[in-house]
């Protein structure tokens, strides 16, 4: 079988790219679940590689029969994304990566896909030595949002969920660098917090963000960072370390989700540390079943 790998890197959106990024999110949307990323960023920018966020060059696999086997991705942010489910002998992740890297034009910043996808592309662009502030293995979960197991708490008002308003804005970039810094290995620099700002106000303009209230004060948060037409990919979440073990996570992620399904929304994912065992029990309780793995690797430089 004859693989061949074409590229699209567009200044700006036309019809022939907008039938193009169609017949690629028909390819991800069976792969919907380690998709997110890829098929939200697609939906908004197309495939107009541009240094605004979600924004990027895309790396398309077709066989012989014309047929889209694997896609990969660098976006503005310097991150690789990738869907090679394909086991052809012809074809893997590392082929696309390259593809999209030199397309793109820019300093690969990291990877994102499931892990082996991650590791392959990793190795074959010669960056297993390069240093990471994150390295993650991490387990994929996902709900039916019409069984979400609501928690009684939320159900009795105990507790409340709703976007945030904006004199809370300055405390939920607060939260977006702690957990930044925690989560994901960054350093407190003003740099960091300028993106904190920037994905916080993005988040919370595109309806995006959810804050849990208890005694009508914020202990919790959490946000969509992938979002499709019937599906949405949890992110960000956060409690301040004083206020766990009190099951406000996992209260926020409920409560986001059922305005999620109120709004049409049928399925959610997120990934998780397969060692983070608080997290797994919560999600696990709210309905959560494993489908798979994902890998998000960041470079320190």
């Amino acid at each position: 079988m004859v693989i061949e790998i074409d590229t699209y890197a567009a200044s700006e959106k036309t019809d022939a790219s907008a039938s193009m990024a169609a017949a690629i999110d028909g390819f991800l949307a069976k792969h919907a679940d380690s998709s997110m990323f890829l098929r939200s960023n697609l939906a908004r920018s197309g495939l107009v590689n541009g240094d605004q966020p979600f924004q990027g060059a895309y790396a398309v696999a077709r066989n012989d029969n014309g047929e889209i086997r694997g896609v990969a991705a660098q976006y503005w942010n310097g991150l690789v994304v990738l869907q090679v489910p394909s086991h052809d002998p012809e074809l893997d992740s590392a082929k696309l990566a390259r593809a999209a890297v030199e397309a793109g034009g820019r300093p690969v910043r990291g990877f994102a896909g499931p892990r082996a996808q991650v590791v392959s592309a990793r190795t074959a662009l010669g960056m297993d030595g390069r240093q990471t502030r994150l390295d993650s293995d991490e387990r994929m979960y996902a709900v039916d949002l019409a069984k979400l197991q609501v928690p009684d708490p939320l159900k009795r008002g105990v507790v409340t969920c709703r976007q945030p308003l904006e004199s809370e804005l300055n405390l939920l970039i607060e939260w977006r660098v702690a957990y930044a810094i925690d989560q994901l290995g960054a350093e407190d620099t003003p740099a960091l917090r300028r993106q904190a700002k920037e994905e916080i106000l993005r988040f919370t303009s595109d309806n995006h963000n959810w804050v849990l209230l208890c005694e009508d004060k914020p202990v919790a948060y959490a946000a969509f960072n992938a979002v499709t037409a019937d599906m949405v990919q949890i992110g960000g979440v956060w409690t301040p370390p004083l206020l766990r073990s009190n099951g406000f996570a996992r209260y926020c992620v409920a409560g986001a989700l059922q305005a999620a399904h109120e709004n049409g929304k049928r399925r959610a994912v997120l990934f998780t540390g397969r060692s983070n065992w608080p997290a797994l029990r919560a999600y696990v309780s709210l309905g959560f079943r494993e489908v798979g793995d994902y890998s998000l690797v960041l470079f320190a430089d």
